[in-house]
């Protein structure tokens, strides 16, 4: 979201990304308590990655929606620090050990995007600004950021390493906030989006009423009904036909055809996304 100061345009994080992170938090925090109610020692590692996962996607973008970027006449204001245009040599990434397996064609790239993307257990971003010696991150998160390096006089196409990570990553990140589409995506995006919280409206209701009839069957059995608790499991039923649904027609993680949600990206139609077509 960009809005005017003056002759500066401020790119800012918009209220709902806020919204996304708490209710991905939330979303971590109740599968990984699903987890330890299992009682057994196997359950632990899956609590520690959540734990991990929820950091990196929850904890680390709510701690950066304070970042304002103006785009003045001279070069970009970076919270409080003034970059000039002239110093800005371009971009430097994605980095990290899986950077090797990018000369190998196939099976091996595309495993390793969708890695970077989906299970990054860090918060630095894979891609830096370059202003003469310093390294600045560039939060593909951040509503405009390609009108950004537009500012800076780089077309986010024109870069391979960026265009190719872009169109190779597929998944929640884009629906969740994580990754905001440049703006010739954002028209399919908003509609894919959509879809996307109407089915996690679904699911929300059915882990609701799940709950709620465990719960009555539990204080039932508590007071010593003999007929009440199979009462509770009318909802618990209902609510895991809800959650089981959506689940497996927007998600269906593992074999297979994956779910729309799995396989999206505004880059890439979304017939071609699910054959794994590249953009």
């Amino acid at each position: 979201m960009a809005v005017s100061e003056g002759d500066a345009a401020v790119l800012g994080y918009q209220p709902w990304q806020r919204r996304a992170a708490y209710e991905r938090f939330a979303a971590l925090s109740f599968a990984a308590v699903f987890a330890l109610f299992g009682g057994n020692l196997l359950s632990l590692p899956l609590v520690v990655l959540l734990g991990l996962y929820a950091y990196a996607t929850s904890l680390g973008p709510l701690l950066r929606f304070g970042l304002r970027v103006s785009l003045e006449p001279g070069g970009v204001r970076i919270g409080e620090r003034f970059y000039p245009k002239e110093r800005f040599a371009g971009l430097e990434g994605p980095l990290g050990p899986w950077t090797r397996w990018e000369v190998w064609p196939g099976v091996w790239s595309s495993y390793r995007f969708r890695l970077r993307l989906g299970w990054r257990f860090r918060t630095d971003p894979l891609f830096h600004l370059l202003f003469g010696e310093e390294r600045v991150p560039l939060w593909l998160d951040l509503p405009g950021w390609d009108r950004m390096l537009a500012h800076l006089g780089l077309d986010w196409r024109k870069y391979p390493g960026l265009r190719r990570y872009l169109h190779t990553a597929r998944g929640l990140a884009w629906l969740n906030g994580l990754l905001y589409p440049p703006v010739e995506a954002e028209g399919p995006w908003r509609e894919a989006r959509g879809r996307y919280r109407r089915v996690c409206a679904w699911m929300w209701a059915g882990a609701g009423l799940g709950v709620s009839g465990f719960a009555f069957s539990l204080f039932a059995l508590f007071l010593g009904a003999n007929v009440w608790p199979v009462v509770g499991l009318a909802p618990l039923a209902l609510g895991l036909v809800l959650l089981a649904y959506p689940f497996l027609t927007a998600f269906n993680f593992g074999r297979g055809r994956p779910g729309w949600a799995v396989a999206y990206n505004p880059l890439v139609p979304l017939e071609a996304s699910l054959t794994g077509e590249k953009g």
